[in-house]
């Protein structure tokens, strides 16, 4: 049979939250692909309800962060856990409500960690901000093929070749691409296929996924939570906050293991169950979708094999708990897309791309872990760990990255937000109203930001005839910006900072230095 052949540079397979996001980076780095994924829309579902720091400052990167604000407005209000027997009971007795003095100490270090940013965490659930990415991909005209199913797929030495049928027409064709990225999910068919080991936990603790509408506003308006943790002999879950009006989800643990299994949860017993855990028996409930889940930690041991690269839960699948499933894969995706694009442009050696590996492996694998130790015996967030390991969910990049393309001794330690290679490019508001920042310098390009025009502008040039690379050259304008820059980066008026284009310090260097530096970066 002959099949319809379509070229293009890049697969992305799954139209998730970390495929869409994948789509915006490679747009923004001047890269085709296409898009494939068999659902015809995005999510219903909620799911992910929280967009920590650093991914804000990535989409704001792309212009989204407060048109994601703006969509998550409802829940945003939603913070802390409550325990009881039912909701109108831990309403009135907050029991596990954060104390005082956590409070306190809370907020002491929000405020550390807010003056590190331009950004803070956005409260929004992955409905919204998926459907807020694929509006914006669209308006684009960026090749999304939704209702697109992968049937099969292989690679070769100079490519990777996909089977696809339209499952609204039935049609096949195949796709031809230098590489894909596989962001197809927590049971990704293309790890499967690969063969790519795994460690981690693996699954426990089955829960029932129950989302519904009930009118509390009123109940909860002024006494707003993020989770309402029940553990009874008869009921043990959690009821997640959705839009603090009339959108809810409890997670229901159930025990297969007993030989229970989802068809023995009919739509009268749930509502019977959830009329007990809000403890209000004649509310109005009405049943949107009920889907069993496992809690999960699965981590990929490979994320690059040959041409094909795993991102999001296809890397490292982990629970809800940490907050970090698709922020960890929109890291990925922003961190792969220009070293890609690098590659595709002939403006770097193969050897780039296993960086990617090398550089946010340690990531997802970190947070993966962690978000299955704040999971306790019954599958309930473990509050007191939680708070112990505030620093570690704040969401700002406090990990450095160890890799060929940063130029820094691997042996020493990292401080973060000062300026220092393989960390976070440190933020620096520009303007007395606080509305440009230094982070909105990069743009997804290299730049130097200099602290002096001795010798800049000719070693850029050279870089820019040699590699056919634009680096775009910043020095801090104002002179007491550029006295706190100089401050704050422990740089010298000769040296200056190399910023990649996901917004990492590849090196601290000299002029005479930047050619040589940036051949070594970029495997040259």
């Amino acid at each position: 049979m002959n099949r319809q052949i379509k070229q293009t540079q890049v697969i992305i397979l799954g139209g998730g939250i970390t495929g869409l996001a994948a789509a915006l980076y490679l747009s923004q780095q001047g890269i085709d692909f296409i898009l494939l994924e068999k659902h015809n829309d995005t999510s219903i579902y909620p799911r992910a309800r929280t967009i920590d720091t650093r991914t804000m400052e990535l989409f704001r990167g792309l212009g989204l962060s407060e048109t994601l604000r703006e969509g998550g407005k409802a829940l945003s209000p939603a913070w802390g856990n409550i325990r009881g027997n039912n909701l109108v009971e831990a309403l009135e007795n907050p029991v596990g409500k954060i104390t005082p003095s956590q409070l306190m100490q809370a907020k002491e270090e929000v405020k550390s960690f807010a003056e590190k940013s331009p950004e803070s965490v956005c409260r929004c659930t992955q409905d919204i901000s998926e459907a807020i990415i694929y509006e914006v991909a669209q308006k684009q005209g960026l090749d999304l093929r939704f209702h697109h199913e992968m049937m099969s797929f292989k690679q070769t030495e100079k490519n990777v070749e996909v089977l696809v049928k339209s499952r609204m027409t039935g049609e096949q064709y195949l796709v031809e691409a230098d590489y894909m990225i596989a962001a197809d999910g927590a049971n990704s068919i293309v790890r499967k296929q690969l063969e790519i080991p795994t460690s981690g936990n693996g699954s426990w603790t089955d829960l029932l996924n129950i989302y519904f509408e009930a009118d509390l506003e009123a109940l909860v308006k002024g006494r707003e939570f993020s989770q309402f943790l029940i553990e009874t002999p008869e009921i043990t879950g959690f009821l997640l906050t959705i839009n603090n009006k009339d959108k809810w989800a409890f997670h229901l643990r159930f025990h297969p293991e007993n030989g229970e299994s989802a068809a023995d949860y009919p739509e009268e017993k749930l509502i019977a169950i959830l009329h007990r855990i809000l403890g209000i028996p004649d509310i109005q409930i009405s049943i949107l979708k009920a889907l069993p889940w496992q809690l999960t930690v699965r981590i990929a041991e490979e994320l690059r094999v040959d041409r094909i690269f795993l991102a999001g839960d296809a890397a490292h699948t982990m629970t809800p708990y940490a907050g970090k499933g698709a922020n960890t894969g929109i890291q990925d995706v922003q961190n792969l897309a220009w070293k890609l694009a690098a590659v595709l442009h002939h403006q770097a050696g193969d050897a780039l791309l296993n960086t990617y590996h090398i550089e946010r492996q340690p990531v997802g694998a970190f947070y993966a872990r962690l978000s299955g130790e704040l999971a306790d015996k019954n599958g309930l967030i473990n509050n007191k760990l939680m708070i112990s390991r505030g620093k570690d969910l704040m969401g700002l990049p406090n990990f450095g990255y160890y890799s060929s393309a940063v130029r820094r001794e691997a042996v020493l330690p990292f401080t973060y937000f000062v300026g220092e290679p393989g960390t976070r490019i440190p933020h620096l508001w520009l303007n007395k109203s606080h509305t440009l920042s230094s982070i909105d310098w990069v743009k997804g390009q290299f730049i130097i930001v200099a602290n002096s025009y001795n010798g800049w502008k000719m070693a850029c040039d050279a870089v820019k005839q040699r590699l056919n690379i634009d680096i775009r050259l910043v020095m801090p304008e104002d002179k007491n910006i550029a006295e706190k820059w100089l401050e704050l980066t422990n740089t010298t008026k000769d040296e200056a900072l190399l910023i990649r284009p996901d917004d990492f310090i590849a090196a601290k260097l000299t002029s005479n230095e930047l050619l040589t530096i940036m051949e070594g970066i970029l495997d040259l």
